[in-house]
């Protein structure tokens, strides 16, 4: 099952780079990467070791979860397992447990954060576990990459509430029901669609570290993990203000329009109550500023110095208020 599940997340991937020496693989359409790796485990036994995450840069500082099973036998104290059901589909399913800085994500902190309800596991020596499917290794590639995404999305949200240590945070379930209401053909369309380089990627990786960065320099809480797909790209949390931010690396007409959409529909999906702020390049044409202020969405610009990404300050502080 491990080589059908390799196969098929393999599948129109784009190779972002390495850990381990082995290939990270990006599906663009989903929003995701993963590593499909091996480490030694008790008694110097080698062990699968695959990561995943949805920050397709500093990617073993990103990893959100990981999907370790056991070479063979039975292991519970290794997270993942793949099974059969009573109609012979296979699956892949995970107990939910995740590390996180300073902390560990349990099972119980998974099933409380998500909502999700594991299933029960029989194994093969009579004993049983409580899993969470994550993909049925007997659909199609595309599917199989979708299920995968979603379930990343729950990892996300588990890890967001743990370290948020009982601040609030935004409900994000209309957001999740939303992206996972996409069809397979929807995407499938653009999925494997060439593209120059992956330059436009890494610019707004590098914006938004550095957004990510100026915000915790503020201890303004955050979350700078995507919620899947079509996740906000940042947002605040906790008892000060809201505030909800969508980075363009480019500021074209075009750019503006999308963003002012992706920021009006998260706002709604969020519970609303967010101050919406685009995060954009210097230079943005003078005519897009009056509408941007008639629809109450704040801009704050940037620029570049050399290699550093430097934010405007003064407008950031406005939106923070």
């Amino acid at each position: 099952m491990l080589a059908a599940w390799k196969r098929a997340f393999a599948d129109g991937a784009e190779v972002i780079g390495t850990m381990g020496g082995r290939d990270v693989l990006w599906h663009e359409a989903f929003g995701i990467w993963g590593m499909f790796g091996t480490t030694r485990g008790k008694e110097d036994t080698v062990r699968p070791w695959n990561a995943f995450g949805q920050k397709p840069h500093n990617l073993r500082s990103n990893i959100i979860v990981e999907i370790n099973m056991p070479p063979r036998g039975t292991d519970q104290n290794l997270q993942a397992v793949f099974a059969t059901d009573s109609k012979g589909r296979r699956w892949l399913l995970h107990q939910g447990r995740m590390s996180v800085a300073g902390a560990r994500v349990t099972e119980a902190d998974f099933i409380a954060a998500t909502g999700l309800k594991p299933n029960r596991v029989t194994f093969s020596d009579g004993t049983t576990g409580a899993y969470h499917k994550i993909a049925n290794l007997s659909a199609s590639a595309v599917i199989i990459q979708e299920q995968i995404a979603a379930f990343i999305a729950h990892c996300a949200r588990a890890r967001l509430v743990k370290l948020a240590k009982g601040s609030a945070i935004a409900d994000l379930t209309q957001v999740e029901a939303w992206e996972r209401g996409l069809s397979p053909e929807s995407v499938g369309a653009f999925a494997f669609a060439p593209r120059a380089g992956g330059t436009g990627r890494r610019i707004h990786g590098e914006i938004w570290r550095a957004l990510a960065a100026e915000l915790e320099r503020r201890n303004t809480p955050h979350s700078n993990d995507r919620v899947s797909q079509y996740g906000p790209d940042l947002f605040t949390f906790g008892s000060g203000r809201k505030v909800l931010f969508e980075i363009k690396s480019r500021c074209g007409a075009h750019d503006i329009f999308e963003g002012v959409g992706q920021l009006n529909i998260y706002d709604r999906l969020l519970g609303g109550g967010y101050r919406k702020v685009l995060v954009v390049p210097e230079g943005m044409g003078k005519a897009l500023r009056g509408p941007l202020a008639d629809l109450a969405i704040a801009t704050v610009e940037f620029c570049r110095d050399g290699g550093r990404i430097l934010l405007n300050h003064k407008s950031l502080d406005k939106c923070l208020e």
